[in-house]
């Protein structure tokens, strides 16, 4: 196992790793910086192995929805007198459209398909966890195997995998 205060700062050697798997830690890296990190894990990868990468997209239809209620509720925190009471600590994180993973075709044959459809408490939400959840589930898998491009556009967590195509 590899630990390091930064990834940047890590000496790896090239072509050394059958597979790279980068899950949600790419969109948390400074937005300057994500696409020197893409091509870090593809510099160490073998020529042909995967770099699998599960990315957020800025661009979701539940963001619509979520949107408008989020700025409710900021009008309603101030208007009762609670805003800024809960200063929550945030983690960065800047998600670059989906067209931008487009910059690593001369480098990488590219394959974006769906992850995960929703954000967890987005899907607690609107997800029950019983019987009518498992089918709804199942139904939403299905959805993803069969449209997985809507899904890819529409929806939250997309999973990249670059197979690195120059030594």
């Amino acid at each position: 196992c590899i630990f390091a205060w930064s990834f940047f700062d890590l000496e790896l050697e090239p072509n050394f790793f059958d597979c790279a798997i980068s899950l949600h830690t790419i969109y948390h890296m400074d937005k300057e910086k994500q696409a020197e990190a893409v091509r870090k894990l593809l510099t160490v990868t073998k020529p042909g192995q995967p770099v699998i990468i599960v990315y957020r997209n800025p661009d979701t239809l539940v963001e619509y929805f979520v949107s408008p209620l989020r700025k409710l509720k900021q009008v309603w925190q101030k208007l009762s007198g609670k805003a800024g009471e809960e200063e929550e600590v945030k983690l960065y994180a800047f998600a670059h459209p989906i067209s931008w993973w487009d910059q690593f075709r001369n480098e990488a044959e590219i394959e974006i398909l769906p992850w995960r459809s929703f954000f967890a408490p987005h899907q607690k939400i609107l997800i029950p966890n019983n019987k009518l959840g498992e089918k709804m589930f199942t139904l939403l898998y299905d959805l993803e195997e069969k449209f997985p491009n809507f899904f890819v556009k529409n929806f939250q967590y997309p999973m990249i995998v670059l197979k690195k195509t120059k030594n």
